[in-house]
């Protein structure tokens, strides 16, 4: 394994991997793979052992983590299998436990945003400081927002770009909750298809303080917003196949 710690290059603008279709896939809580054809596979926040969705381990050539928690880096709790091969590991922390922020090329054709936000909900759940990702993956802007305790400012709105795809928390407690992230959605208007996150399910998800997805699926209805819900825990997306206005799309996590 290979650890990035900031110290590639900054580039003064974003290139990508060219157009070309990518699959997504949802394993359970805040992790997700994405790979365009046969291109490397991306995935971010991997959870340990204790939060027992059964997808894990995977293999994956580049492995985002937004944060050191138990459910979302499990390297920091001692678990070095749950990702197979031997990935590019992208921890955007300093010394100082601050994010890296800055534009940074991660292996040949993958650029990545990293923009700092507060872990800590208007609340007070959550702690400390999350890495919000956005990149370009087949002609497609990505970004995946961790464990984001608030709306976002406007200099991370600016920063994260003309987000199209929107991976979401929405259980609150330890994060924004299913209003706000209704406002955060809000926030990005570039976005087509929003992937929910980080919410409560039963026997799977060890902290019954967060909210299952029903409730921001009610509020996210009376917006008039298409929800689209998928059998397959896998989708695949182009640039020309992107929905024309927005859409919801609830994936079940993998199971193998």
């Amino acid at each position: 394994m290979h650890v990035f710690f900031g110290i590639f290059f900054v580039l003064s603008a974003g290139v990508a991997l060219s157009a070309a279709e990518v699959t997504v896939t949802y394993l359970g809580h805040a992790c997700f793979t994405l790979q365009a054809d046969d291109g490397p596979v991306v995935m971010i926040d991997p959870y340990a052992s204790y939060v027992p969705y059964p997808a894990l381990p995977k293999p994956a050539d580049v492995v985002f983590i937004t944060h050191g928690h138990i459910d979302h880096c499990p390297w920091c709790y001692g678990e070095k299998d749950r990702v197979l091969g031997n990935p590019i590991l992208v921890w955007p922390f300093d010394k100082q436990k601050r994010v890296e922020e800055g534009r940074w090329r991660i292996i040949e054709g993958l650029i990545a945003d990293f923009v700092e936000a507060t872990h800590v909900t208007l609340k007070g759940g959550g702690k400390g400081f999350v890495c919000l990702f956005s990149f370009n993956v087949g002609g497609i802007r990505f970004a995946h927002l961790g464990d984001l305790g608030r709306p976002l400012t406007p200099e991370q709105l600016n920063a994260l770009g003309d987000v199209q795809v929107l991976m979401v928390p929405v259980g609150g407690h330890f994060t924004i909750d299913a209003a706000e992230a209704v406002q955060v959605i809000k926030q990005l208007p570039s976005v087509r298809v929003v992937l929910p996150m980080h919410y409560y399910v039963e026997g799977y998800c060890p902290w019954k303080e967060i909210a299952p997805l029903q409730g921001f699926l009610d509020l996210v209805r009376t917006e008039g917003w298409t929800v689209r819900e998928f059998a397959s825990a896998r989708v695949t997306l182009s640039p020309e196949s992107l929905p024309e206005s927005l859409e919801v799309w609830i994936l079940p996590f993998a199971t193998e």
